[in-house]
């Protein structure tokens, strides 16, 4: 077989392995993931939700010492009214009045808003309290899920990836590219073996005897034409599948399949 296909059959196998584990995890890893960003945001949502209510709770106060402050001048100008000597100065007084008036309801206005606007703040506050507390039960319960799993798996990850960086050492750059654009697209899968399926018949005696039917794509299953099944069989160049596009071998131990579809070593 051919020393660079002979590498990359060893690299496929070794990345078959690796995917049993990442399909082990599932989508933990990204789930773990989701949650860590969607408790971070509820976290720093509800740090300015609680800022925003203090600040709230500082201008309603301003607003209602204004308002007690607008009110006893109210008063001294109202008992300044029966003292007026002239309409002028009554004029004068009456204007502030109205002055004052308009700004303690322009404070009670500002202050039914505010508290509008707390009450809105409250219930958010509330209903994000208990969705934290949810995402981080829930964070909890997949990080011991994936702790686990990856316990189970980080010893014969590392080992597999010590084999992949040794065996990537002996492939030249040009075929690992081909190699990962073609895994990139096909699932992970760039090279496979190719399937020569034997038809089971009965001679005149009853003796039974397979004989070669056709030969197929071990990825995408389409027939491979009959003149590539020699070149495959020797490995002494790269074969591609003319449907899938996955580079195609020979293996002894899986190619040759029964026509009821049990694997068979010849």
């Amino acid at each position: 077989m051919l020393k660079e296909l002979k590498y990359l059959v060893i690299l496929q196998k070794i990345d078959n392995e690796l995917m049993k584990i990442n399909q082990l995890k599932g989508d933990l890893p990204q789930i773990v993931e989701n949650l860590e960003k969607t408790i971070s945001t509820l976290e720093r949502d509800l740090g300015s939700n609680r800022a925003r209510e203090k600040e709230i709770i500082l201008v309603i106060k301003n607003l209602e010492g204004q308002i007690e402050d607008s009110k006893e001048h109210l008063k001294r100008y109202q008992d300044q009214l029966y003292l007026v000597t002239s309409n002028k100065e009554y004029d004068a007084l009456t204007s502030e009045i109205d002055t004052v008036r308009q700004n303690i309801d322009a404070a009670e206005y500002k202050i039914l808003e505010l508290n509008e606007e707390m009450q809105t703040l409250k219930e958010s506050i509330k209903s994000k309290d208990l969705t934290l507390i949810d995402k981080r039960i829930d964070i909890e319960h997949r990080r011991e899920q994936l702790d686990k799993t990856n316990k189970k798996t980080n010893d014969v990850h590392s080992k597999l990836m010590g084999e992949r960086e040794e065996i990537l050492k002996m492939i030249s750059q040009r075929y690992i590219r081909d190699y990962e654009r073609i895994a990139k697209a096909k699932d992970g899968v760039a090279i496979v073996p190719i399937h020569q399926v034997f038809e089971e018949k009965t001679d005149k005696k009853g003796n039974i005897e397979y004989h070669p039917a056709q030969v197929s794509c071990g990825g995408c299953h389409k027939i491979v034409p009959p003149q590539k099944i020699v070149e495959i069989r020797t490995g002494k160049i790269l074969n591609r599948c003319e449907f899938c596009g996955r580079l195609l071998y020979w293996d002894d131990k899986t190619s040759e399949i029964r026509s009821n579809h049990e694997e068979e070593v010849f």
